[in-house]
């Protein structure tokens, strides 16, 4: 035990540092999202081609001759035949996080609104600057989509519906009626992530997840100069040269990592395993259960929408909103109506809706990660949009990655461009093609320090060096730090604790 602890702790230090500091940076996402990291230093499968990694989500036709391009990318403007891309972020927020346009609308009163992560923004024409109007939605909460009906302009956060009439300086807000059949739960996924961070427990939780990860840099620099300081001393002394100063490091250094890795254990515990439990092969065994909220955690909440809200649409044909959550899909006559539960929604991955238009016929399209399907919603059928036969749809098991659709587009001619997350822009049929992106864009592209910590500390950014193995990096690196922490323990009872 003494040697797997040793040796195998300072091969895990170093990924154990970068568990924590990563960790401490995705608990803080607002604050740092105007940091941003150059594309370009990271390896070629984070760099911007043909609009993939989610560069773009949508268009907008801003006026005739005019065509908004949006998505992970930023904003951009082109004309009518995709001759010349420019930014169009006058006004936004500077930091990559702070771009990531998720949807724009245009009221009947030829308003232009949208929106990204954390903000609301509005579009003055005479300027071209984007004003933002977030001070008037009077939420913390991140802002899930935007949806226009006459001259309603209507706000989905993540656990409310804000609307707003002409001129558009204030919002209502509405909590939606619990539907029926409700029950007070939450996905295990949702409760072992939420208790990984610490949101769990609100601030004091996070607050607290971020001292362990302090903590475990300091068990991972204090175990470093355990090892290695005794032969420096030894050096030292050989040569004649004062150790002292070595060796009071070095005996602080113990009493530090051995009373605070004893102190901590628990919580390091728990804060390992239940990592371990949101990625392969574990993930697999929560990704689709169900547990009771925790008394006195935010997941308790009175709102039986809380953190659920995805996307929001209005039906034409139908004339009804339809709602899509991490519960699935709902049908409301009106916002302040009983949630009604839809018994025959498209195939959607567990990542959730990425695509949801709908068509001049009244036919929807819908896209997720597991593909995107024509739904009808009186008939309840889904037929896959590329070959037009009915879609299957999956019954357990790990989720599968099938044609990623992060985005869609119809806005340059009768062309229906589907923007897959790792190929980029592509045809709905083959002979249609998209706007080429622009070299600037792979060259300038940025990645915000909140997704480039979440791709290290899940594990996708050792892709290109242990290719598919990257997939159990959380799970292996888990265990081993795991083992090395009960070894530390078992060490100091056994050897010092008797002392």
């Amino acid at each position: 035990m003494r040697k797997w602890h040793k040796w195998a702790g300072l091969v895990l230090a170093f990924f154990f540092i970068v568990y924590a500091l990563s960790g401490i940076f995705l608990n803080h996402r607002k604050e740092i999202s105007c940091i941003d990291i150059s594309r370009s230093c990271l390896p070629d499968s984070y760099r911007y081609n043909n609009w993939n990694n989610g560069a773009l989500k949508g268009t907008f036709r801003l006026f005739p001759d005019s065509v908004l391009l949006y998505g992970g990318a930023g904003l951009f403007v082109t004309d009518s035949l995709g001759s010349q891309i420019t930014h169009f972020e006058v006004g936004m927020k500077e930091g990559a996080d702070n771009r990531m346009v998720g949807n724009i609308v245009r009221t009947r009163t030829n308003s232009v609104f949208a929106i990204t992560p954390f903000d609301l923004y509005r579009l003055d024409e005479a300027s071209g600057k984007w004003q933002l109007l977030s001070p008037e939605l009077d939420t913390d909460e991140r802002i899930s989509d935007v949806q226009t009906v006459g001259d309603s302009l209507v706000v989905l956060s993540r656990s409310h519906v804000f609307i707003s009439r002409y001129p558009y300086n204030r919002f209502s807000k509405i909590e939606l009626k619990t539907p029926e059949g409700y029950r007070k739960e939450a996905s295990l996924f949702r409760t072992m992530w939420t208790l990984h961070s610490g949101e769990l427990f609100g601030l004091p939780g996070k607050i607290g997840v971020d001292l362990l990860g302090v903590i475990s840099i300091v068990l991972c620099v204090t175990g470093v100069i355990f090892t290695c300081f005794p032969k420096i001393i030894k050096r030292k002394k050989k040569q004649k040269k004062d150790a002292k100063p070595y060796t009071t490091i070095w005996k602080k250094s113990v009493t530090l990592h051995n009373k605070a890795g004893t102190a901590l254990l628990v919580f390091l515990l728990i804060l390992v395993l239940s990592g371990t439990f949101l990625r392969p092969p574990l993930l697999i065994a929560i990704i689709r259960a169900k547990v009771p909220t925790v008394p006195g955690t935010v997941l308790n909440d009175d709102n039986p929408w809380f953190d659920k809200l995805r996307c929001i649409r209005y039906d034409r044909v139908e004339n009804d909103w339809l709602l899509y959550s991490s519960e699935g899909f709902f049908r409301l006559d009106e916002l302040g109506a009983c949630p009604e539960k839809l018994q025959t929604p498209p195939p959607v991955s567990v990542m959730g809706v990425t695509v949801l238009e709908q068509e001049t016929s009244g036919r929807w399209l819908a896209g997720s990660f597991s593909g995107l399907y024509y739904w009808e919603r009186q008939t309840g059928k889904s037929l896959d949009a590329y070959t037009l036969e009915p879609a299957s749809i999956q019954q357990g098991g790990r989720p599968v990655i099938k044609d990623a659709v992060s985005g869609y587009s119809e806005d340059f001619g009768n062309r229906k461009i589907i923007f897959d997350y790792f190929m980029g822009a592509r045809g709905l049929k083959p002979d249609m093609s998209f706007v080429p992106m622009p070299a600037t864009i792979k060259e300038d592209g940025k990645i915000s320090l909140w997704h480039f910590c979440l791709e290290v500390h899940v594990g996708r950014f050792y892709s290109p060096v242990i290719g598919i193995f990257s997939d159990l990096f959380v799970f292996l690196s888990g265990v081993l730090i795991l083992s090395v922490l009960l070894s530390g323990y078992i060490i100091y009872k056994r050897r010092y604790k008797k002392k």
